[in-house]
């Protein structure tokens, strides 16, 4: 039997560039893709459940006379060339020029990739729907079932992406005993040249283009070798499992940092659960090293690190729930501080989807959720995008079902970690170092109650505060206009999360216009508009101006007694009493959130000035106003943007524009 290279005839059909869509898919993060792929592909074909899988990637050097038909795909490489140099396609061109210098060099680096306790790669001696033959011959083609990886048959292309030649060859011995190899060559289409007709090779008519795509093994219905052959010559493989070796490996900087960032990253929970061990060179990622790893690569694998407190905390709350007839979920939570406020959404097997993060609460915290069972995880794997890393209903088979299913699991999720923030956040709220209290009129809250006493020593304010309010989270501001949050990343609709599009606000003593810029107009969510020259507004040198200040100086002025007061708990409205000790033209209020969590700023939205009647300017955690003299009492009511209980801090600073 006949072995070597074969580039099937396109029989004057479509003509193949270098656009191909697999490979363009994982270029702009070639190593982390290539990791991500490979070790869901060795989870998926794992052997048993008393042995990690193990993945091994190792880097070489070899003399490119062993390569395996060596001649033939230098021949093929430069006819690439030479045909697009004619059609004056300056990306292809640029590519197999390099890759021209690549294959004519007297060695050539091969990245090897090899798993053990797996099931090799069944049905290499059959001609359809196999493991085998769709990872080798299939496009757009998977055949995993409930609760595996990859549904769409493009993770295949991230070898690829990795080589200056897009050659990859395969290996395997499978569980059965059988073996095989062959390679597979993702070029573009090019013609066949005379002096390629007249030796043999190829064998087509001289004008015939070919796919583009090649074959090593059997030319015979390009079958493959019934061998398990190495291009590594320290590898020989003795046990089940599949070896990739990538040819003209892309051996860039940093390339085995990246792989252990994705191995960190994307399959900490299999590792942590010893359902996976990854080898990157002379470095070893397993359960037992891991508590060293994700400390010693914490700066390139933030995330890792934040997960892993997660899983070995004392204080983690773990929790599993049966989400309907789905099946279980498991969601851990830990609310500490410093941690970065997302949740690891985790298939079974331990690999992480994405993070879902954005959560409408001030809460530092950390979780991790995995999908427990083979329906749950069966149900959200149909609504995966081809990379595997979000879930959008719009795939499903039922998209109006998936994406209330989705939202409910969010919603649980939400729930689970508002209900943990309040048992680890202050239970006050106090205006901190403001002096003593005034006395005012008495502001009954929604339950009829009294909050208010008038004493001679600073105390703190208990409030009961209403429950999260959503709309400050709804957008970023920036100079000119606003930037929405997408769906994907807020998990649920703009709607329901962070308010639709702005509109007139009538409650209160006076309704906020929106044509003269003086409140709340279009624009995602309550947060202030942005247009028009406004009523007293202090963008600028002179308040009238409308122009953003300039503070060039700022001097804190402090008050010798302070009261607060909760007006609406609904609406989460406030009425702040203060006295300065000095005098100031301009001035600013600047609210922080206080509590076992930190110090965090929080939004203030629709702000008056409660002896003037006017609107205040608010941006952030700031309420700008104007005439601040010694001794002279000033009220403001504002709504404060944030609905859990915390200490607020509230200083006054004066300003020179």
């Amino acid at each position: 039997m006949a072995i070597g290279w074969n580039f099937p005839s396109n029989n004057y059909g479509t003509l193949n560039g270098i656009g191909e869509a697999g490979i363009e898919t994982f270029k702009g993060t070639p190593y982390r893709s290539l990791a991500r792929e490979i070790c869901q592909n060795s989870l998926d074909a794992r052997m048993s459940e008393d042995k990690p899988v193990i993945v091994e990637f190792s880097y070489c050097e070899i003399p490119m006379s062993v390569v395996w038909g060596y001649g033939e795909l230098k021949d093929a490489i430069e006819n690439c060339l030479d045909f697009w140099k004619k059609q004056k396609n300056k990306k292809t061109v640029d590519f197999f020029r390099k890759a021209v210098k690549v294959i004519r060099q007297e060695t050539i680096p091969i990245l090897r990739i090899s798993d053990f306790h797996t099931t090799g790669l069944l049905g290499s001696a059959q001609d359809y729907n196999t493991p085998w033959q769709n990872l080798v011959k299939a496009s757009g083609v998977s055949d995993k079932g409930d609760g595996l990886g990859g549904s769409f048959g493009i993770g295949k292309s991230a070898p690829f992406a990795c080589s200056d030649l897009r050659c990859v060859f395969y290996a395997t011995r499978d569980k059965e005993g059988i073996e095989a190899t062959q390679g597979i060559a993702r070029l573009v289409s090019f013609a066949v040249k005379d002096r390629a007709a007249k030796n043999g090779f190829f064998k087509k008519e001289q004008d015939m283009l070919t796919t583009g795509i090649g074959y090593y093994g059997e030319m015979v219905k390009n079958r493959a070798i019934p061998e398990c052959r190495t291009l590594d010559r320290d590898f020989l493989r003795k046990k089940t499992g599949t070896d990739v070796f990538v040819l003209g490996f892309k051996n860039q900087k940093d390339w085995e940092k990246e792989i252990i960032a994705s191995a960190l990253d994307d399959f900490l929970i299999s590792i942590y659960f010893d359902y996976l061990v990854v080898k990157i060179g002379e470095t070893i990622i397993s359960k037992k090293t891991l508590p060293r790893m994700v400390e010693e690569f914490k700066e390139i694998a933030p995330m890792a690190y934040n997960y892993y407190q997660v899983l070995v905390s004392p204080d983690t709350d773990v929790r599993e729930e049966d989400y309907g007839d789905l099946g279980a979920v498991r969601l851990y939570i830990l609310v500490q501080n410093g941690l970065h406020r997302g949740i690891l959404m985790s298939r079974s097997n331990g690999m992480k989807v994405f993070d879902q993060k954005n959560f409408p609460s001030a809460i530092q915290f950390a979780g991790i959720c995995i999908l427990k069972d083979k329906r749950i995880n069966s149900y959200f794997k149909e609504m995966e995008n081809p990379r595997h890393d979000a879930w959008e209903p719009e795939r499903h088979s039922q998209p109006g079902e998936a994406k209330k299913t989705r939202q409910g699991l969010f919603r649980y999720m939400k729930e689970a970690v508002l209900e943990l923030g309040r048992r680890t956040t202050a239970e006050a709220v106090d205006a901190e170092g403001m002096g003593e209290y005034l006395p005012d009129e008495e502001i009954p809250d929604n339950q009829g109650q009294n909050h208010e006493d008038i004493t001679d020593v600073t105390k703190t304010i208990d409030l009961n505060l209403s429950s999260l309010q959503y709309g400050q989270k709804g957008f970023e501001f920036v100079s000119g206009g606003q930037e929405e949050s997408t769906e994907e990343e807020m998990g649920e609709s703009e709607e329901m999360y962070f308010g639709g599009k702005g509109r007139k606000d009538y409650g209160e003593e006076q309704p906020n216009m929106t044509e003269g810029g003086e409140g709340y107009g279009a624009g995602p969510g309550m947060g202030p508009g942005v247009n028009g020259n406004g009523v007293n507004p202090v963008w600028g040198g002179e308040p009238s101006k409308g122009e953003k200040a300039k503070v060039r100086k700022r001097v804190e002025i402090h008050t010798m007694s302070v009261r607060l007061i909760l007006l609406d708990e609904r609406r989460n409205r406030y009425r702040l009493s203060f006295i300065p000790e000095r005098t100031a033209g301009n001035a600013y209020l600047e609210l922080n959130l206080s509590g076992e969590q930190g110090s965090l700023t929080v939004n203030t939205s629709q702000a008056v000035d409660c002896t003037t009647k006017e609107p205040l300017i608010s941006k952030d955690n700031l309420i700008y106003i104007q005439d601040i003299a010694i001794s002279g009492k000033r009220t403001v009511e504002f709504n404060l943007d944030y609905g859990e209980k915390s200490s607020l801090e509230v200083r006054l600073y004066g300003y020179k524009a």
